[in-house]
């Protein structure tokens, strides 16, 4: 069940592997794994990663 939401854009950040960097919290999705960042206070939303100069892309 938590594959299915995550498929539609509904991750669950994992508390316990939280870490604090520069100034932020980033963590992993529960379920896919996918690297999150706190953008503001209790809202997390899916980090942005470079994809080898090819383009912006992210894991969604």
């Amino acid at each position: 069940m938590g594959l299915l939401s995550c498929a539609f854009g509904r991750h669950s950040v994992d508390s316990a592997n939280m870490r604090k960097t520069g100034g932020m919290h980033v963590g992993k999705c529960r379920c896919c794994h996918t690297p999150m960042e706190e953008i503001e206070p209790h809202v997390w939303d899916v980090m942005r990663v470079k994809d080898a100069g090819l383009g912006p892309r992210s894991f969604s």
